[in-house]
């Protein structure tokens, strides 16, 4: 368990076995009282970290080095260190990497704690071994875990391990490319690749399609990920990686990708130190069984990637199966139209092994096999010619070398394998989609990928006019913005409640391909309907705020920055403050009730958000934890507030509903303010229905 991000959930290891799940008929109160007693009777049994048959295997693989052999087997043996990055996009980036070092990193005593380091190999990344004990005990780096979390739930920050940041750093995305991330569940690359896109562009004019297989992974990365960082320019799709359509443009011609990132399902020999549950399973007929579903992936990536690009391909495993193995297949199966990138100069400070162009084919008994015709005729149905070694001839033309391994004990990580390959010419399959018979997800799964969507319908002409005029009259909305790209989730216009926006490649992706990709989410939410309690039809949403920001010309407000504190604290206990109890309310004076952006500015944070106005309030339509992260870069100290959101997980830990006083989203509406009560509480709700 990563502990300087663990939320005091239950984790993994605290579930009871599966039988006993599976023949438990207790009511939902007996089975309360027996997790809430299970620290007195339920114990688990310790791992034995030590397989035999993993040391033999990599004792005869020339992938770790004899005389490092030991040093290998202790490191995986330890607990992985915690590793996160302040989001390389975001504008106060080097502010809130500030704020770490001066509050927290600079005043850990040198030798008695652990000092988060930097990634060398990562911008603005930070690794830390923090034992539980440790943690606990150190105000400090409780202070520091609580501060972490907070900003990981917005998006300041990522928990990803170090060395799984390296493929989409390889992969060199601009602003403009089309991205393809064919295995994206459970988002941390995606996040990645989004950063990347938008790091030197607030609104990229790329499209990334971010797909998953399975379809309740793909809602994973949709919260985890599209929540924390939301954008325009991203959809998710639920699709086989092997059979992933070609996308195609107004004149029925296929468009291929500038980019793919191929993070191919592995049998992840390279996170033992996060995943003890390996030293029980591991085999050698895991990565024989695996090999082929990721030949079919790999393929298919290179099919639709366009002749110039370049595509990541990229395993957790260490095995030469999942790696060498099958880029040696996809060079030998287009020869002359794929070739291995040398990255050997790119990111100089990450600690790597070449490739190997050499390797043993071992089976689940251990037998080696020297070549295909050594294989007994049983067999040959899993141990395949393409995972057997190059030829001399071939080894000397592919360079495998060029592919790189990370070795857990070279620079205390995890392991990973990673190979960059470019597209020299156009393949003749480019535009078909090759369905191999052999593959597809179980029964379970097919039935659940059945779920029934909301339809995406792009606003038709007489619905963007009406939402055209409500804009521009409270709003201002400038005549050249984008309403055509604005859609809704409802077969029925007038059930919308959310209008989202795409960018122009994302509203092309979903008006062409609406019925070759099964789509599980689109674009960022930037309107939502409120005619009830406001003079505009609509209030602003914080998360599609970047969109929307630059054409509104009425209704944006700036007050001082203790002003602006009062805001985004609330006062005396509650979630907005009177007008009166402004030193300067300026205009929020005199425009009428509804949606305002509330521009706050201290030195280089610069940020708009969201309120809402009343008749004499003004509320922060904004999550407690991006209170605290505006309240944080304003200079002022959000104890308060944090103190609230720790209570509020400590509560939701131990299984208890939330006090309506500690949800940031609710507060007790003072008599002083009676006549807007209703209009609060309703907005309220659609607040938490936002996030």
């Amino acid at each position: 368990m990563d502990l300087l991000f663990d939320n005091g959930h239950v984790g993994e290891q605290a579930k009871l076995p599966a039988e006993a799940e599976k023949m438990d008929t207790s009511t939902v109160e007996e089975k309360k009282q027996k997790v809430d007693n299970r620290s007195a009777n339920y114990q688990l049994d310790p791992i034995i970290k030590k397989n035999e048959k993993l040391f033999s295997y990599y004792r005869t693989q020339p992938v770790i080095p004899p005389s490092e052999f030991d040093a290998f087997v202790e490191t995986i043996k330890v607990d992985l260190p915690s590793s996160f990055r302040v989001q390389m996009s975001l504008p106060e980036a080097k502010l809130v990497e500030k704020y770490l070092h001066e509050h927290f990193f600079d005043k850990i005593p040198d030798g008695t704690l652990s000092i988060p380091k930097r990634i060398p190999f990562v911008p603005y990344g930070y690794q830390a071994v923090m034992p539980r004990s440790v943690m606990r005990s150190h105000p400090l780096l409780r202070d520091l875990h609580q501060f972490l979390v907070s900003e990981t739930e917005i998006g300041v920050l990522s928990r990803q391990e170090a060395v799984s940041m390296v493929p989409p750093l390889l992969l060199d995305v601009k602003p403009e490319h089309m991205v393809l991330d064919m295995c994206a569940a459970p988002g941390s690359k995606t996040m990645q690749l989004i950063e990347l896109m938008h790091k030197d562009d607030p609104n990229p004019s790329g499209l990334l399609v971010a797909n998953d297989i399975d379809y309740s992974r793909c809602y994973l990365l949709v919260h985890q990920t599209l929540k924390r960082m939301p954008t325009a320019n991203c959809i998710v799709v639920n699709q086989d990686g092997s059979q992933i359509p070609t996308v195609v443009d107004e004149h029925n011609k296929p468009l291929l990708f500038d980019r793919v990132l191929c993070d191919v399902i592995c049998t992840g020999d390279g996170t033992f130190r996060k995943n003890p549950e390996l030293w029980k399973t591991w085999d050698p007929q895991k990565g024989i069984s695996l090999h082929r579903i990721q030949i079919h992936i790999a393929r298919r990536g290179l099919e639709l990637l366009k002749p110039g690009g370049r595509m990541v391909y990229s395993t957790c495993s260490l095995n030469p199966i999942e790696d060498e193995a099958v880029i040696s297949f996809l060079l030998r199966k287009y020869e002359g139209k794929v070739k291995l990138v040398d990255v050997s100069k790119e990111l100089p400070d990450l600690i790597r092994s070449p490739g190997i162009s050499s390797w043993k084919v071992i089976d689940k008994t251990m037998t080696e096999h020297a070549n295909i015709e050594s294989v007994p005729e049983a067999l040959r149905r899993s141990i395949l010619q393409s995972m057997f070694p190059p030829t001399a001839e071939e080894a000397a033309e592919f360079h495998l070398e060029r592919g790189f391994r990370i070795l857990p004990h070279q620079q205390n990580s995890g392991g990973f394998y990673v190979a960059v390959l470019e597209k020299t010419e156009a393949f003749d399959s480019d535009i078909k989609v090759w369905k191999p018979s052999f593959f597809g997800p179980p029964d379970r799964k097919r039935k659940r990928r059945m779920v029934r969507e909301d339809p995406f319908n792009f606003l038709n002409e007489k619905e963007s006019e009406d939402v055209r005029t409500d804009l521009q009259e409270h709003y201002g909305i400038q005549p050249n913005f984008s309403y055509d790209n604005m859609l809704i989730r409802s077969a029925e216009t007038e059930k919308k409640k959310v209008i989202y926006f795409t960018n122009d490649n994302l509203r092309r992706f979903m008006k062409y391909n609406e019925t070759r990709f099964k789509i599980v989410n689109a674009g960022v939410g930037v309107l939502r309907r409120c005619d009830k309690v406001s003079v505009s039809k609509y209030r602003l949403m914080q998360d599609g705020l970047p969109h929307m920001t630059p054409y509104i010309s009425k209704r944006i407000v700036s007050v001082g920055i203790e002003d602006a504190i009062k805001i985004l604290e609330g006062s005396n206990d509650n979630h907005f403050v009177t007008l009166n109890e402004l030193s300067d309310p300026g205009e929020l004076k005199t425009l009428p009730c509804g949606s305002v952006v509330l521009k706050l500015s201290n030195g280089d944070f610069q940020k708009g958000i969201v309120c809402w106005l009343g008749a004499h309030t003004v509320t922060a339509f904004i999550t407690r934890e991006e209170k605290i992260h505006c309240l944080t870069m304003l200079g002022h100290d959000a104890a308060k507030l944090r103190q609230q959101v720790q209570s509020t997980r400590q509560i939701k830990a131990q299984g208890g509903r939330q006090p309506k006083n500690v949800d940031a989203n609710v507060g007790k509406i003072e008599s002083k303010a009676g006549a807007e009560e209703a209009d609060i509480l309703a907005l309220n709700e659609d607040l938490k229905k936002d996030n």
